[in-house]
C-alpha cells in the first residue's frame, strides 16, 4: 500500500446521479476548513475524537467556561454507528490537584516527572488504539505547573461491503495539485454504489460492510472537485456539505446506480495537529486563559493550555482501519502554594483579630 501526497480519490463514475438536502454539525466544517488552511500534504483528523474531549471539558466545568463551551455548534452527542468501533475516555490528574469528592475515576500522575507522564498516558493511547498511535504527548508538554489532560482513543477497522479484489488493482497514475504525476496502486471495482455530480464535484459513497448491522450505515465518502482540493476543503460551508450528503443520501435511497469506483489505496499517518488555533476560530477563547473545572475541582487558578490531536488513517482493498488519539491539557496559571509543617512548629487555637486571648497555643516538636 503506498502514501500518496493528497486525500482527493480518483474516481470513475457511471451513470446514475440523485438529489436532495439536510442539516449538519458545524463545528466539525469549521475546524477542518481552519486545519485545511493551516497544514500542508496529508491531513487527518476526528471530529468525534475532538468533541468527545469537549464534552469532558463541558462535563467539568462551570460559569463562563460553561457557557463558552455550550456555545460551541456541536452535536449534543456523539452518533452511534454501526461499524467496528471503540472508544474509550479519561482523566489524567496532578497529584496536588484537589478533586471535588464526586470525582472518582481518574489516574493519578505526577506531571512534574514529565518523561514519566508522557509515557504513561502514550501507553494508554497505545492500548485503545490497537497499537497505532503511541505518541501522541511528549514529555515537554507537561511540568509541575499541569493540573490535568483530558483523553479520548478511538479505533475503527471495517471491510468494505463490496471489496476491492486485490487481482484488479494496478499501478496507476495519481495527478498532484502542482500537476506533476506519480504511481499509486489503484484500487477498482464494480458495484451498485451511490454516486453524485455538482457543477465542480464528483462524489461517491462506498459501503461498509456493517450496513447489515443496526444503528446509522457508515460510509466512506470520496468527493473529487474539478480541481484545487485544498481550496474546495478551505471553503467547504455547511450547505455545501449538506447538499453533497443530502444528494448522496438520495441516490443511496433512490437505489445505488452500477458504476465503477478507481481509487487509490492509501496511508495517512498524521503529524500531531495543535487545535488550539482552531478552536479559538470556532469560539473558545476565554477558556485559553482562565477555565473555570469546578465540577472537577476546587483549584481555582487553571486554563486550557493545549488541545491536541494525532490520527492514522489506513484504507486498502480490504477495507479502512483508521485511530485517533485526542488530548487536552489544563494547567495552573502558577504553582498552588504549598506549605509544608515538616519540622517543629507553634500552633494556635484563637481568632485574628490580634487582641483577644487565644483559646489554645502550643508547639509541636514531635508529632
Amino acid at each position: 500500500m503506498m502514501k500518496i501526497k493528497t486525500l482527493t480519490a480518483a474516481l470513475m463514475l457511471g451513470a446514475g446521479l440523485g438529489f436532495a438536502t439536510e442539516a449538519t454539525d458545524t463545528l466539525s466544517l469549521q475546524l477542518f476548513r481552519n486545519l485545511t488552511e493551516n497544514t500542508e500534504g496529508n491531513m487527518a483528523y476526528s471530529p468525534t475524537g475532538v468533541e468527545a474531549v469537549l464534552r469532558q471539558l463541558k462535563s467539568y466545568s462551570a460559569g463562563e467556561t460553561l457557557a463558552e463551551l455550550s456555545a460551541l455548534p456541536m452535536s449534543n452527542k456523539a452518533a452511534t454507528f454501526n461499524i467496528n468501533t471503540t472508544q474509550a475516555d479519561a482523566l489524567f490528574v496532578a497529584k496536588k490537584l484537589p478533586l471535588q469528592p464526586n470525582v472518582t475515576d481518574v489516574v493519578t500522575l505526577d506531571f512534574s516527572q514529565s518523561a514519566q507522564a508522557a509515557t504513561t498516558i502514550n501507553k494508554w493511547f497505545s492500548k485503545h488504539t490497537n497499537g497505532l498511535i503511541n505518541n501522541l504527548v511528549q514529555a515537554n508538554d507537561f511540568s509541575e505547573l499541569t493540573a490535568f489532560v483530558a483523553a479520548n482513543a478511538l479505533y475503527l477497522k471495517e471491510k468494505w461491503a463490496f471489496p476491492f479484489d486485490p487481482n484488479n488493482s494496478f499501478p496507476g497514475e495519481f495527478t498532484l495539485a502542482d500537476g506533476t504525476t506519480i504511481e499509486v496502486n489503484m484500487m477498482s471495482r464494480t458495484a451498485k454504489y451511490a454516486a453524485v455530480k455538482g457543477e465542480d464535484w464528483v462524489a461517491m459513497a462506498l459501503p461498509y460492510a456493517a450496513s447489515r448491522r443496526g444503528g446509522n450505515n457508515c460510509y466512506f465518502i470520496a468527493i473529487r472537485p474539478t480541481k484545487d482540493a485544498r481550496g474546495f476543503a478551505a471553503n467547504l460551508s455547511a450547505d455545501q456539505y449538506q447538499d453533497i450528503i443530502s444528494r448522496l443520501r438520495a441516490a443511496q435511497h433512490d437505489g445505488p446506480a452500477t458504476c465503477r469506483v478507481i481509487m487509490p489505496s492509501f496511508t495517512v499517518d498524521g503529524a500531531t495537529l495543535s487545535l488550539n488555533d482552531a478552536l479559538k476560530s470556532a469560539g473558545l477563547n476565554r477558556i485559553f486563559s482562565y477555565a473555570d473545572f469546578s465540577k472537577l475541582t476546587t483549584a481555582e487558578d487553571l486554563y486550557l493550555s493545549k488541545v491536541m490531536q494525532k490520527c492514522y488513517v489506513s484504507v486498502n482493498e480490504e477495507g479502512t482501519e483508521a485511530a485517533a488519539a485526542t488530548a487536552a491539557v489544563a494547567n495552573f496559571r502558577s504553582l498552588p502554594r504549598t506549605v509544608v509543617m515538616d519540622r517543629p512548629f507553634i500552633w494556635i487555637i484563637g481568632d485574628l483579630s490580634g487582641n483577644t486571648t487565644p483559646l489554645f497555643m502550643g508547639i509541636v516538636e514531635k508529632p
